[in-house]
Order: C-alpha cells, then sequence, then structure tokens
C-alpha cells in the first residue's frame, strides 16, 4: 500500500505547476438559451455544473482543465468535457495532463484554499491564486513526482471500488424526463416540518462518533463528531442553512446534533432518501437570491417558493423518488 510519507514533500507556488492560468470568458446563463454545453459557475457542489447551455463556440473551453471559483468559497474541478463558465471563474491547464495526477493536486489544493481563510471578505484573485504555495511529493530531481501521485489515486480508486458490495439496480417504472412532468410552486412551509438547531459551543463539545451539523458547505454539513446530546437530534431530515453558507443544504439519513445555524426540514409525508435527494437540489436553486446582503432567515425559508414535479395538484413524490433511483443506477454502471 502507498503512503504519503513514503516521499519527501516540498512547497511550491501555484503558478509553478501550470502553464496555463487564466480567467474565463463569462456568459450569463440568464441570457441563453438552453442547448447541449455543460455551464460552469461558482457553486461548491456537482463540479459548479448549472446546466446545459448555447453558448457562442469561442467561449467553450477545452476538457481537462480544471475550473477554480473565485467569488464565494473558492473551489477546484476537473472539467471533463468540453465546457462555458460564468463570471469569476479560472481556468488552470496543469503541466502533467494525467487525470489521476490532476486529481490529487486538486484535492491538495483545495484543502489549502479551505485553510487559508478565502471567501467574500477575503476573495481569491489571479495574483494570489498564482503566488500561493502548496506543498507536493516531489522525486529525486526535486520536481513534483506526478508518478506517484498518479499511481497514489489509482489505488485509492481501486481499493474504494473493491470495498463497494456488489449493489442491485432500481427497479425502474417511470422514464420521465424533468421535461415531461408537470412542475408547480410549492411553499418550503407546506411541505416541511421546520425544527430548529441547538447552540453548542466548541467549549461544550464532547468528543464522539455523532456528527456534528454546522453551517457548512462541504463534508455534509459534518463540522465535527461529538457525544453530546440535546434536543436537536435527528436523522432522516434535511440541515438547511439559514446562516453561514446559506441556503446548502444535505441530507442526513443517520443521527446527528444540528447547530442553531441550521434548520431541519421533515417532510410532512413519509420521506427517504430520494425524495429528500430530489428536493435538496430544488431549495439549492434559490442560493443566487440570498447572497449579496438578502438574508435567509426563518421566516424567509417558510415562505421560500420552490418548484417540485406534480400530479393532482400535490408533489409527485413517486416520480422524485424514480428518477432519483434512475441517477443511482446510472453512477452503478459506471462503477
Amino acid at each position: 500500500m502507498m503512503k504519503l510519507s513514503d516521499r519527501e514533500w516540498r512547497a511550491f507556488e501555484v503558478g509553478q505547476l501550470f502553464s496555463e492560468i487564466k480567467i474565463a470568458l463569462s456568459s450569463d446563463s440568464n441570457h441563453l438559451k438552453k442547448g447541449n454545453t455543460p455551464f460552469v459557475g461558482r457553486s461548491y457542489n456537482f463540479n459548479g455544473y448549472q446546466g446545459l447551455y448555447n453558448v457562442e463556440k469561442f467561449k467553450i473551453n477545452e476538457a481537462g482543465l480544471i475550473t477554480l471559483s473565485m467569488v464565494g468559497t473558492p473551489v477546484s474541478f476537473i472539467q471533463p468535457f468540453e465546457f462555458a463558465c460564468s463570471q469569476n471563474i479560472l481556468l488552470l491547464k496543469c503541466n502533467n495532463n494525467n487525470f489521476y495526477a490532476k486529481l490529487f493536486i486538486v484535492t491538495i489544493i483545495n484543502k489549502s484554499l479551505k485553510d487559508g481563510g478565502y471567501g467574500y471578505g477575503h476573495p481569491m484573485s489571479l495574483f494570489r491564486f498564482k503566488r500561493k504555495k502548496v506543498k507536493l511529493p516531489i522525486s529525486l530531481n526535486g520536481l513534483p513526482d506526478y508518478n506517484f501521485m498518479e499511481q497514489y489515486i489509482k489505488e485509492k480508486n481501486f481499493n474504494l471500488k473493491s470495498q463497494i458490495k456488489e449493489k442491485q439496480k432500481h427497479e425502474i417504472t417511470d422514464w420521465r424526463g424533468l421535461d415531461e412532468v408537470k412542475w408547480e410552486d410549492y411553499f418550503i412551509e407546506s411541505l416541511f416540518q421546520i425544527k430548529p438547531g441547538k447552540r453548542l459551543t466548541k467549549k461544550e463539545f464532547t468528543k464522539g462518533s455523532k456528527p456534528f451539523i454546522g453551517s457548512s458547505d462541504h463534508n455534509n454539513g459534518v463540522t465535527n463528531f461529538v457525544d453530546n446530546h440535546n434536543s436537536s437530534e435527528d436523522f432522516n431530515v434535511l440541515g438547511v442553512n439559514y446562516n453561514g453558507s446559506v441556503v446548502e443544504n444535505f441530507y442526513h439519513p443517520y443521527k446527528a446534533l444540528f447547530s442553531d445555524d441550521v434548520k431541519r426540514l421533515s417532510l410532512k409525508i413519509k420521506g427517504n432518501k430520494y425524495m429528500y435527494l430530489f428536493i435538496k437540489n430544488m431549495i439549492l436553486k434559490q442560493k443566487e437570491k440570498y447572497q449579496y446582503g438578502y438574508k435567509f432567515n426563518g421566516t424567509r425559508m417558510k415562505r421560500q417558493i420552490i418548484k417540485l414535479p406534480t400530479k393532482n395538484n400535490r408533489p409527485d413524490y413517486k416520480f422524485m423518488e424514480q428518477y432519483m433511483k434512475r441517477k443511482e443506477n446510472e453512477v452503478l454502471e459506471r462503477i
């Protein structure tokens, strides 16, 4: 088994690792028609993907580049297809074009960005990023050991696949697309019981194995593991941030504690994982609305409108479940 400690590490300026770093030519998705080109925006999730649009050819970027958002919480992704960008996106062309080596580098960069405290008060810029230093494993000549990075990620990937048990694919009975169903508006409070979290300071933490959910936009919202107990303990809910990384939300099938910056949303019907995951993304579409000083407080959360597939004037939960099961089947086919 390969270990990170098997190699000597050295700090490099990010600008040394890429043959090209530039700001992408941008488009505004609000002024684009639906099309076939993946559109990458300033999102922390789904590789930054925001939909498929018709974009001018000169604004389409080659596959294999790395994108990095400069506004909000900076995060980098490898883009496996040709793509276009929204505003404030950096494009990075790696000196080594191997996918696994790039995945290693992206992981290191994202950890460094997270630790660097970048955000709206301390934004990323082209100059800052080029001068930023990250540590990488080196070969005997003192240069980045891309072969080690590649083999390390390949081994991790193989081990992960080996650990995944053979899973039976879901039986699909509804093959309709999103454009083949009726959509209606719903207030969040008409769908969910909305319950508060409870304040728990770091001084009050007791170390344990129970996830503590804070107002984070990554790691499924888990910011710590504790052995505490309080009235916020819950499971099979969405945890929706109304402070911090507002509107970000994650599904929690396990028992967890929730901070006072996170609301617990529990479907009024008996909801399952697939229903929650579908609705999670519909809520996330409201994120842009609350980015610039427009607070996502408890009252606005209740009255926030989201669109959902509808049948007989009610949310079509069966379609949502079937749609997400189809997506899970697609993932299983790729493993």
